[in-house]
């Protein structure tokens, strides 16, 4: 599990809820994947979601880079996903 994703567990009422629609072998995939790591289904879909969109955004942080800025593949993901998002 990633580090952002373990920080924001556990989850709370105010968060965005994103729903999705599985096929019933997806669903199965899905929920198999979750028991055999010892979560429910929603900390194995978040952790694999936010998994894959922390890789996204530091591979666009590092095409794009800033001009004067550290390199992006110099820094932690989480660091070029908060530039990216204009937060630090």
């Amino acid at each position: 599990m990633t580090a952002s994703a373990q920080h924001h567990l556990p989850f709370s009422d105010h968060n965005g809820i994103i729903g999705i629609r599985t096929t019933a072998d997806q669903d199965r995939v899905i929920r198999r994947a979750a028991e055999l790591s010892g979560w429910t289904v929603s900390e194995f879909v978040l952790c694999a979601v936010l998994d894959r969109a922390e890789r996204e955004v530091h591979a666009h942080a590092a095409r794009v880079g800033r001009e004067g800025e550290a390199a992006p593949s110099e820094l932690e993901p989480m660091d070029s996903i908060m530039r990216l998002l204009g937060e630090l």
